[in-house]
């Protein structure tokens, strides 16, 4: 009864199935939307920037993509206050003027975003998000497509984590 050796080939192997591993986990956790604000409509006077906000997920990482005629519009992140009144003489944050604008998320809080050219802020172009922290659990019970996708990546990393662990056993 002799002790039996992994051939060398098998170890490389190992080692690359860990690095796999490692990688998916890295890029599934760390997966960020970029969002186009105002979708098809860019950002603009004459829509409802709260109305469509209202209808998705924002999460830490994001990136909104404010996209525009440079100088005919603005960007500012804005405290609540500066927010409710459409005053930007105190409570700015940053101010953005390129036309395209990308605003990274970087804190699970809310945001508040207007723009003070002539008088856009109080005609709609506004809205405020609250961003949380990314999901880490994949167990959602609202029905709807993006609860699914968490789900669909769960049980995807649930296999792979169980795949990998085999691996690690053998």
């Amino acid at each position: 009864m002799g002790i039996t050796k992994k051939p060398k080939s098998f170890n490389y192997f190992l080692n690359i199935m860990k690095f796999l591993f490692i990688s998916c986990m890295f890029f599934t956790f760390s997966k960020s939307e970029v969002i186009t604000v105002g979708g098809e409509n860019r950002w603009t006077d004459g829509f409802s920037y709260v109305s469509w906000a209202e209808k998705l997920n924002f999460t830490v990482g994001d990136v909104l993509v404010f996209s525009y005629t440079k100088g005919s519009h603005n960007v500012l992140d804005v405290t609540r206050a500066a927010y409710q009144s459409c005053d930007n003489s105190s409570g700015v944050n940053a101010k953005y003027e390129t036309g395209d604008d990308h605003i990274e998320l970087n804190e699970a809080k809310p945001y508040w975003f207007i723009c003070t050219v002539d008088s856009h802020c109080r005609l709609g172009m506004r809205f405020g998000i609250n961003v949380s922290a990314p999901v880490t659990t994949f167990v959602n019970q609202t029905g709807d497509s993006s609860a699914r996708n968490h789900i669909n990546a769960g049980r995807y990393l649930l296999l792979v984590g169980i795949l990998s662990m085999l691996i690690f056993i053998v």
